[in-house]
């Protein structure tokens, strides 16, 4: 009978302290990391689909517009093509200097 008296406080004392230890232990080791992984994807994955539709967006009215333009100078005779192909050029410089100001922060400058 003293014998279980004596195991009992023993067995609460090892299972206050090693439990809780074993439950953080495991905790790190395996939760921990996939979790972490998990819950920054998530907030990253918002984060980009929205900045990127905005880009894809964009581009997509550009390319439009090129092609909308390309359809223009095939209905064109030749010697209005000459007058426009000036009015593209200095338009297309325009954009690429309004795109350099809009990249100012970063190193995606377009250079001529």
């Amino acid at each position: 009978m003293a014998k279980k008296k004596a195991c009992i406080p023993l067995l609460c004392l090892t299972s206050i302290v090693f439990l809780p230890w074993c439950i953080s232990f495991t905790f790190q080791k395996s939760l921990e990391s996939w979790i972490t992984n998990w819950w920054n994807m998530k907030e990253s994955e918002i984060v980009l689909n929205t900045i990127q539709e905005k880009s894809i967006l964009k581009k997509l009215l550009e390319f439009e517009e090129l092609f909308l333009l390309d359809e223009m100078l095939k209905e064109y005779p030749e010697t209005r093509l000459q007058n426009l192909r000036i009015e593209i050029y200095k338009e297309t410089i325009q954009l690429i200097e309004t795109n350099n100001l809009d990249r100012l922060g970063t190193n995606d400058w377009v250079c001529l």
